[in-house]
């Protein structure tokens, strides 16, 4: 009922966006395209489908062969403009996601922010010219156009079934697939538990080819002291869809979960509201695990006490592919070309 009573809310939000989309169209806006190599990470959902992980697995694929260079707007952060990631940088900098992927591949990659993407692709341009540049998020950006445009989406939201916000959780229609070059299903379940052909099949009529992806979770990683045998979770996560992470334990683990808001900026009251919940129910075989989107905003508020009382852990993953030859062949196809 109360998508229904939202839906005239989204018919007039459909129409601002529809309206916007036409003025791109018809050039009364401008979309610069985007010289060199330039991979946009997009959805058109709203959150939670996945971008910085598949940003990860094509700074894996691309950067031994490449120079890459990473752009985003940095959601969350409460500064404002242009500004290259460095180890001074906190979330509070340049976002959470941000320094999360900074921290893995610091060493192989240039990531910057700026929520202008003209702008900010520009000053990237400036120091590599032919470089390959990877735009987290920005396929509503429509201000600049990426050479290739990878849209993600859900396999339990797929956009087909979904409405325009604030009745669903799209920020565009479905139709936007116009625009892309491939979309990406992901968070799917065990690939032998569904029929791809057909799901796939949904959205033909936008003749892009579509590719399957979805998460192996792997062993917890000890982030303070270890526990011997986990028994007890308390999942800390501050992300848009947290209830995908109870997949990541088996089904004897006993699982509670205090949830934020995505990207919420964690506060030492927070912390401790984390380790109170946690004496109340905690045994020598509890434990407390988070993303390493939290970890980047969490680990700065853990006292030294705390990290000898409390057993935090970190839950990571790893990207699985239905075709993972055919969707590699698909990157490399539009980078070798450009």
């Amino acid at each position: 009922m109360r998508r229904l009573a939202l839906y005239p809310f989204a018919l007039l939000y459909g129409a601002v966006i529809w309206l916007r989309n036409r003025c791109f169209d018809l050039h009364i806006l401008r979309t610069k395209a985007i010289s060199g190599k330039s991979i946009c990470i997009g959805n058109i959902a709203v959150g939670g489908t996945g971008k910085s992980p598949h940003v990860g697995y094509l700074i894996e694929q691309l950067s031994e062969q490449f120079q890459v260079q990473v752009l985003s707007r940095g959601y969350g952060r409460k500064t404002s403009g242009f500004i290259l990631v460095d180890d001074s940088k906190t979330p509070q900098d340049v976002g959470d996601e941000s320094c999360m992927l900074y921290e893995q591949f610091k060493n192989q990659v240039q990531f910057a922010v700026c929520e202008n993407r003209h702008y900010g692709v520009q000053r990237l341009r400036s120091t590599a010219p032919a470089s390959l540049i990877l735009l987290d998020d920005a396929f509503q950006h429509r201000w600049v156009k990426a050479g290739l445009n990878l849209v993600l989406s859900t396999y339990a939201q797929p956009l087909h079934k979904d409405a325009l916000l604030p009745a669903g959780n799209l920020r565009e229609p479905a139709s936007a697939l116009k625009r892309a070059d491939a979309l990406l299903i992901t968070k799917c379940p065990p690939f032998d538990t569904f029929d791809a052909i057909g799901f796939a099949q949904q959205y033909k009529k936008w003749d892009i080819p579509v590719f399957f992806s979805r998460y192996a979770y792997k062993p917890l990683v000890s982030l303070t002291h270890a526990v011997a045998d986990i028994q007890d979770v308390l999942v800390v996560s501050a992300i848009a869809k947290p209830g995908y992470l109870d997949e990541a334990f088996a089904q004897d683990v006993r699982i509670q979960h205090i949830s934020y808001p995505d990207h919420h900026a964690y506060t030492q009251a927070n912390v401790n509201e984390i380790h109170h919940f946690f004496d109340t129910f905690a045994t020598a075989n509890s434990a407390i695990v988070t993303t390493a989107k939290d970890w980047v905003k969490i680990q700065s508020l853990l006292s030294a006490k705390d990290r000898q009382k409390y057993p935090w852990y970190l839950l990571t993953f790893e990207l699985q592919w239905l075709d993972q030859p055919a969707f590699n062949q698909f990157i490399s196809a539009y980078v070798v070309s450009n």
